[in-house]
């Protein structure tokens, strides 16, 4: 039998509109309340909607209760592209430098996807840090022709606008 707390969370991320004010109310409930949140975010739940799923990750990135940043940081190298992507945005808007190296070496990797790779530049520049600023730093000296991702439109665009 779900628990009170479970129903609750669940039966708002169930909503078709998430807004970003719901991971504060979540917080306000305590810390099952995040729990829940985070397992729902890392699909522990049988049965769950995907929406649910994908909306438990993006609400992560407004929060930075440890339980959310740690989680976010399992979410990076999802198999589910979607859930990887949603994790990425959610790293930056927490400026989460725990997932700087995971996004270092996702840009390293000549087989990570130009929507990955745009994905993380744009993570690792929403944060900001000395570190994360260092890995781009790196990875815009990469060549195309090592990391295909790097003559991508859009990476080159973000790691542009980062240099200016």
């Amino acid at each position: 039998m779900p628990t009170e707390i479970e129903i609750k969370v669940i039966k708002a991320l169930s909503a078709i509109e998430v807004p970003p004010t719901l991971a504060l109310t979540i917080e306000g409930w305590g810390n099952e309340a995040v729990t829940v949140l985070c397992e729902a975010a890392l699909g522990t739940y049988p049965g769950l909607r995907q929406k649910i799923r994908t909306n438990a990750v993006a609400l992560l990135g407004w929060m930075t209760h440890p339980q959310a940043m740690e989680t976010v940081r399992m979410l990076i190298n999802d198999s589910n592209e979607d859930i990887a992507i949603r994790a990425m945005r959610s790293s930056g808007r927490q400026k989460n430098d725990g997932t700087t190296d995971q996004l270092q070496a996702l840009l390293s990797k000549s087989e990570t996807s130009p929507l990955l790779a745009a994905e993380a530049v744009q993570s690792l520049i929403n944060n900001g840090s000395v570190k994360a600023r260092a890995v781009l730093t790196q990875y815009a000296g990469q060549s195309p022709e090592t990391l295909p991702h790097r003559r991508n439109a859009l990476v080159q665009e973000l790691l542009n606008k980062m240099q200016h």
